[in-house]
Order: structure tokens, then sequence, then C-alpha cells
């Protein structure tokens, strides 16, 4: 019987706008255990990490190494490679603070894991929706999410690029990953970027461009274009809040992300994604 674990570094998720809560929560009744680290938070992260481990105590593992400046991520895949030290699992989920799976996705996402052990696969490249509740962009882009717990396994820019050796180049549509041999699938699960709380989104780029990535021009520019010109949050649309998985659609009202007091009642969490906790 092999075993999962679920990893996520997080740090500061309330203030900048991570629904980080959801995204563990998505994951959670298909892993043997969740390892979280807090890299330092100054507002309620840490208080509601205590209070999912206390919901969950024997899934949860919260650990407490300190984030750094750095230029490209360095801390977040220290973070990420610790992590991977300390799981007990076979093999490995990524999730990221604001990464969705879908309720009804999340029980094949447990199949093809058992899948891709028994055919001898490393890796398992997934496909990713970019979200906002007024629409779901049709931009996808296939990267690695799901990986063997191998003993040289390395992770790049922030968790979104694990290696076995030499960096490969990357296929159209794919981001940069070696894990091989690597299992590509259909399996779907949804990034809700920053924009989708604009309260915390200035923030939330000033963060990423001048203490994570201070050589990352993109995040530069985001952070520049959201000082120039700031975000207003748009009405949802019915019809896309239908389609996300049902942990996140009560935020679409929100302004800047809030946890919200049921996501801690296991019987709730049944009700609502029909899923065992």
């Amino acid at each position: 019987m092999i075993k999962i674990s679920a990893i996520q570094p997080i740090s500061n998720a309330v203030s900048l706008g991570y629904p980080f809560i959801e995204a563990i929560l998505s994951v959670l009744p298909i892993v043997d255990e969740f390892l979280i680290n807090d890299g330092g938070s100054k507002d309620k992260t840490s208080f509601y990490l205590k209070k999912l481990k206390k919901t969950f105590p024997d899934k949860i593992r919260l650990f407490n190494k300190p984030f750094y400046p750095c230029v490209f991520w360095e801390a977040i895949d220290e973070c990420i490679e610790f992590l991977i030290s300390q799981a007990n699992g076979d093999w490995l989920v990524e999730v990221q603070g604001d990464e969705i799976w879908h309720e009804s996705n999340i029980s094949k996402a447990k199949q093809t894991i058992g899948k891709a052990s028994e055919e001898g696969y490393n890796s398992i490249r997934t496909i990713c929706h970019w979200v906002r509740f007024e629409r779901i962009d049709p931009y996808e882009y296939r990267n690695v999410r799901i990986v063997r717990k191998l003993k040289n396994l390395r992770s790049y820019d922030c968790g979104d690029d694990f290696q076995i050796g030499p960096h490969g180049e990357a296929a159209k549509g794919f981001t940069v990953s070696n894990v091989p041999p690597e299992l590509v699938t259909d399996l779907t699960w949804f990034n809700l970027s920053g924009v989708v709380f604009p309260g915390n989104a200035l923030k939330r780029a000033e963060k990423i461009a001048t203490f994570f990535a201070k050589e990352e021009k993109e995040r530069q520019q985001t952070w520049q274009d959201f000082k120039s010109r700031p975000l207003s949050k748009q009405e949802p649309d019915a019809e896309v809040i239908k389609q996300l998985p049902a942990l996140v659609q009560g935020l679409a009202k929100f302004d800047k992300y809030k946890v919200r007091n049921e996501l801690f009642d296991k019987q709730y969490l049944k009700k609502l994604t029909g899923l065992s906790y």
C-alpha cells in the first residue's frame, strides 16, 4: 500500500490573500499526511494552521523553518526540499497556497498515483487552469505537482520545477520539470491567482517582488502595474462559480481573503464536498 504525503510552504497567507486552508483541505482526503511550513507569519496564518492541526491531528504536521530574502525563490525551494526530507510518503503532492483541487477530481488523482507507482513512473504531469471569479482563463499549462519521493529530488522556481539531474527544456505549454519517466495526464486543478482578492493583490505582489523573487522581471512588473492601476473587485460570474471547487465558491463575495470557521467542521466539509474527512 503506497503512502502519499502532501507538502506546502506558506507565510502570511491571510494578509497576502492565499486561500491556503481551502488548498490544504482540497487534497487532505487522499493523503496520509500533510506537511506545512510556516516561514514566519506575522498575521493569523499560524493561528489557523494550529486550528487545522487540532481538527486533523493525525494528518497535519507543522514546521517553522524561517524564510529569508532571496532573488529567485531560493527560500521557498529550500523549504520544499526540507519538507520532502521530512515526509514519510512514497509519493508527494505539492499544493501551493492558491492551488485548489476539485472534489470531483481528487479521487481520480489518487487512482492515478497508484497507476503511476505500479507502472514505474516517477512524476505525474497535470493541467492547471487560471481562475478569477469572473472568468476562467482559456490559457492552461501542464506542470508537475505530483512526484515520487526520490533521494536526489530538487525543487526550483518556487516548486514549479522539480528536477532529477540536469535541467531540460520545457515543451510548448509545459513547465520545466525533469523527473523521468513521466506520466502525462488530464488531471486538472485550479490556480486562484492573487487578483481573485483585489484587496490583497498589491501587498502580495510587493512581498513577492521585494522579498522572494527580486530578480524575476515578470513579478517586478506585476507589482509596478498594481501600484499604477489598483485592482477593483469585479462582479462574480454565476456560471464560473458553479465550475469551481465547492471549497472556494463561498469566497467570491470577499474583497480580501477570509478564513471561514466552518472549514474546521468535518461534518460541514463532508456535506459540502461529498468527501470523507
